[in-house]
């Protein structure tokens, strides 16, 4: 049974680092009644950051959705200005702030200690787990009223230790902070089993954008009349189960921590066609790239 090595490298550092007892939970966000009730409808507050309580203060939410049918929280940033002493939007943007899995490692980018805001200013950093962040760096600017992108910059290391490559973002043509879109998306990266029914070959494939993509690796190891794509799916756990003939089964599992799941599945199929001793013969797990 098979780990991906970002998972093994996890449980490694688990198992030989020193007990320290888990940070506590981040406290829930305090905001203004006026900034709370400025959130898109079905959204709550994630984090909420002020200049301070000057007359001409500046702050920034940012509110949250439920998760999706995929899991996935979006946001939406909401920037204020203070008038009269209270804080009145200036603009709301849903394509500044990451969601929940957009990074290579399906991780959350965004946290809220990494919004910096002075008056006429806003620092906006977000970041992937890896063990060299890939990091996307946003300065917002008050100009003549209206907040606009200074600066909108994305450093990519691929799988957290690659080489790293820095990218301006392309920033609209109006150059307002309310008209930038910062690219955040959920990669794709399939994880698939393929077995050769000729041969008996068996191969788990991970980190391929599409479902074309597989095959175009495999190339010469395999073709779309000798194999078969057992199982295929994104984050969590594949398995491959054979009978007492050599027939093979796949089984499925969405949590990359809990490989039973995957397993059991395998073989209730393997028992449901009639298969004989049937025996697990190869599990991996995966999350992200």
């Amino acid at each position: 049974m098979t780990w991906t090595f970002r998972l093994a490298l996890a449980a490694l550092v688990m198992a030989t680092a020193p007990a320290f007892a888990s940070p506590p939970p981040k406290a829930i966000p305090t905001a203004p009644p006026e900034v709370t009730a400025s959130g898109p409808a079905g959204t709550t507050l994630l984090s909420f950051a002020s200049s301070g309580e000057e007359s001409n203060a500046d702050a920034v939410a940012v509110f949250e959705t439920a998760p999706d049918k995929d899991d996935v929280r979006h946001r939406t940033l909401v920037m204020f200005g203070r008038k009269d002493g209270k804080f009145v939007p200036d603009f709301s943007s849903d394509k500044l702030i990451a969601c929940s899995k957009c990074s290579q490692f399906h991780d959350d980018p965004f946290d809220g200690d990494y919004v910096k805001v002075s008056p006429g200013h806003v620092h906006i950093e977000q970041m992937d787990s890896g063990e060299k962040s890939s990091t996307t760096v946003l300065d917002l600017v008050r100009q003549s009223g209206k907040w606009h992108v200074a600066n909108a910059v994305r450093s990519s290391v691929v799988a957290g230790r690659g080489p790293e490559k820095t990218e301006k973002l392309a920033l609209p043509a109006s150059g307002l902070a309310a008209d930038m879109d910062a690219k955040w998306t959920v990669p794709v990266f399939l994880n698939t089993l393929v077995v050769n029914h000729k041969s008996g070959k068996f191969m788990f494939m991970h980190g391929n954008p599409t479902p074309d993509s597989v095959w175009e690796k495999l190339q010469g190891d395999c073709n779309k009349q000798d194999c078969t794509v057992l199982v295929q799916q994104q984050d969590g756990c594949i398995s491959l189960v054979r009978d007492s003939t050599a027939r093979s089964f796949g089984g499925a599992g969405a949590d990359s921590r809990d490989e039973k799941q995957a397993v059991t599945r395998a073989m209730t199929a393997c028992n449901a066609d009639g298969g004989q001793a049937c025996k697990e013969i190869r599990t991996d797990c995966s999350k992200g790239i």
